[in-house]
């Protein structure tokens, strides 16, 4: 069994152009908690998530590398977070994109659960040389398999 016979080839998907807020509405409406991003030619670029999006809500100093590790004292409401949202939103996803560990089609399935255990995400398959995003595996994608393969 390899990457190929649990991936989905039919994807929700970014480009690297979009932005948050547009992003931010396809997470929403797909109820989806990441996606592949791809540039204009298809090529895979990274992922962009829910994790993202709440980051972005929050106040620079906590962000920084040597920013505020205890946040408890910020007393912000909602429509400040919501506000520090909104002016982002124009932001292109790529300046946002996490670097998950990626599988080629023939990358075999103990390898791709290995994977999924050290990220905690689902993992894109891409073309080895083409880098053209080819479909993903989610953990849901691996238990379908396993269970169909039970039955």
């Amino acid at each position: 069994m390899t990457a190929r016979t649990l991936m989905r080839s039919s994807l929700v998907k970014l480009r690297t152009t979009d932005t948050v807020a547009a992003a931010a509405q396809v997470l929403l409406q797909h109820h989806l908690r990441h996606l592949p991003v791809v540039d204009e030619q298809g090529r895979y670029a990274g992922t962009f998530g829910i994790y993202s999006v709440l980051q972005l809500t929050l106040p620079t100093a906590v962000l920084m590398r040597e920013g505020l590790d205890n946040v408890a004292f910020i007393t912000e409401t909602a429509h400040d977070l919501a506000q520090r949202l909104r002016e982002r939103g124009q932001e292109l996803v790529s300046q946002w994109l996490n670097r998950d560990p990626v599988a080629h089609p023939d990358t075999p399935a103990m390898q791709i659960v290995q994977m999924m255990l050290h990220s905690h995400t689902s993992i894109p398959v891409v073309h080895r040389d083409s880098h053209h995003l080819e479909g993903m595996i989610s953990s849901s994608d691996v238990l379908h398999t396993l269970l169909e393969e039970h039955h």
